[in-house]
């Protein structure tokens, strides 16, 4: 009971304050497919600050499966202190097999909490600038990664919280004479994430997993 008290603590304070936030710097629809079928819709938005007014910024999606009728429904949100540090995530998923995953950097470490059913578990990992976290779902987060990239390629730590995967991978930003840059993804995450001429996510593809995550004209 202790361990789910802490996660509802985390979930009210992370969804909260959001009037203390400024409007949206981006927004928009994912469409989410594997083997060229689409699986799923995601609604995003990414907010300048965080909650209580801190400085940073917010990455909210809403990823439901699959697109009509959805049986699954993820709530995600990300927040950053800037460009290259993680402060807190979280994905609250409702459906058959109800979670709820809570993160949180806290004096260099990352705290991870999760209750699923009957079932909490809680860790501590090694935080720092390097450090991303991604989701298999939630696909906004992967937004995050675009700021960090270098044309020399940056390598970054990731960890995955809600199953608990982690490694590492390079992000190196590829320009192209007159047409859109973007980054290629290499080491244990292989793709690419594709952006549009204004610099902002447009797609993603992962090639081991044949998943194809694309922007919707808006």
């Amino acid at each position: 009971m202790h361990r789910a008290a802490l996660i509802l603590c985390s979930t009210l304070a992370l969804a909260g304050s959001a009037s203390a936030q400024g409007e949206p710097l981006d927004q928009g629809t994912l469409s989410i497919r594997v083997a060229e079928v689409e699986v799923g819709r995601e609604q995003f938005a990414m907010i300048s600050g965080r909650r209580g007014g801190l400085p940073g910024s917010t990455i909210r999606g809403v990823a439901s499966y699959p697109t009509s009728r959805p049986k699954t429904r993820l709530t995600g949100i990300l927040e950053r202190t800037g460009p290259q540090t993680l402060a807190a995530f979280q994905v609250e998923v409702a459906g058959e097999l109800p979670s709820r995953t809570v993160a949180e950097l806290s004096r260099n470490r990352l705290t991870v909490r999760t209750a699923a059913g009957d079932r909490e578990s809680a860790q501590e990992l090694p935080g720092g600038p390097d450090l991303v976290a991604l989701d298999d779902s939630v696909y906004s987060f992967w937004f995050a990664i675009p700021d960090l990239a270098t044309e020399e390629g940056t390598t970054l730590r990731f960890i995955f919280p809600r199953t608990g995967t982690r490694g590492t991978f390079v992000a190196r930003r590829e320009s192209v004479p007159d047409a859109p840059s973007s980054i290629v993804l290499s080491g244990d995450i292989e793709g690419r994430i594709i952006l549009d001429a204004e610099g902002r996510f447009n797609g993603l593809v992962l090639p081991a997993r044949k998943v194809e995550v694309l922007r919707l004209s808006e």
